[in-house]
């Protein structure tokens, strides 16, 4: 028995998987990225950053059908420069939030749409990033009193596990993200993540999520990875992610995903995979556990 997936959608994530650590995209990323537009297959790209701050690179936003952008809070379309969905937090998690990370000794920032406020600890940390919006410095207090559709924690010793922990059992919806070489808690309303925000681009397009391909390292991924098709890890950098995702192919530095894509366009765009239950190799799997293999590249 064979599980086929005609491939009408790539989802992506951007830093760590598309986007290397110095923020460049490589020619060869590019390149895949046109022999999926050239397919007549759907790019969206899901991802923590804001819609400005796709924005920042200019070489992906033309070649993007959609996006989702803060993790499944905001909907974008960069073709009609236009907002698609955005989802609010709550006044209580936005409070909670800040309150946890204060105590935690961390920085904490929020974005509304078009603003990003934070906190000194947070500017601190995070002296040139997130690109794109403008960024403003705000007391705590203020913080925890504006509306927001998503929040970003970071912490001086890199470590965020106990806040993530916190942050998920008393307010919202909260994953690991990365942008450049620094690891990011992202957080957004209970129920929002980037498989959410996946199924909406996607019903939006008029495709069905099981004909999407995803690729992610980090597991604010893991979300996305199980509403498509298909999912492949970027690289080895979370256990996590690499035990969700179908296969394993190698790093944004070696251009893994350019390289799968390239192996997608000269299969005609059509995976076939052994019996979800029985892997090629006969071996037997746990229900709902993917068959995870490596694919390396000479």
């Amino acid at each position: 028995m064979l599980l086929v997936v005609r491939v009408e959608a790539v989802v992506t994530d951007l830093d760590g998987t598309i986007v290397r650590s110095d923020f460049s995209v490589s020619p060869a990323t590019l390149t895949a990225l046109d022999l999926i537009r050239s397919a007549g297959i759907s790019f969206v790209i899901a991802t923590a950053r804001t819609p400005q701050g796709l924005e920042h690179f200019g070489v992906l936003a033309p070649r993007t059908r959609m996006a989702v952008c803060c993790s499944g809070a905001i909907g974008w379309s960069s073709p009609e420069q236009a907002l698609m969905w955005v989802a609010w937090m709550t006044p209580t998690a936005i409070g909670r939030v800040v309150e946890i990370a204060i105590s935690e000794g961390a920085g904490v920032a929020s974005f509304d749409g078009s603003l990003w406020r934070m906190t000194d600890e947070y500017h601190r940390l995070s002296p040139t990033q997130p690109h794109g919006p403008t960024r403003i410095v705000v007391e705590s207090a203020a913080l925890a009193e504006t509306a927001c559709c998503t929040m970003a924690v970071r912490h001086a010793n890199g470590n965020l596990d106990r806040i993530a922990g916190l942050v998920a059992a008393e307010a919202d919806s909260a994953a690991l993200s990365h942008v450049g070489r620094s690891t990011v808690l992202d957080v957004t309303a209970q129920g929002v993540d980037k498989g959410t925000g996946t199924c909406r681009a996607l019903e939006a397009l008029g495709l069905a999520p099981s004909s999407a391909i995803s690729f992610g390292d980090m597991p604010n991924d893991l979300a996305m990875f199980r509403v498509t098709g298909r999912s492949y890890s970027v690289g080895e950098s979370d256990p996590r992610v690499m035990s969700a995702a179908s296969e394993i192919i190698p790093s944004v530095e070696d251009d893994g995903f350019a390289r799968k894509i390239a192996d997608l366009a000269a299969a005609g765009w059509v995976i076939e995979d052994a019996d979800p239950q029985v892997g090629a190799d006969g071996e037997i799997r746990t229900p709902g556990q993917p068959l995870t293999r490596r694919l390396l590249y000479p």
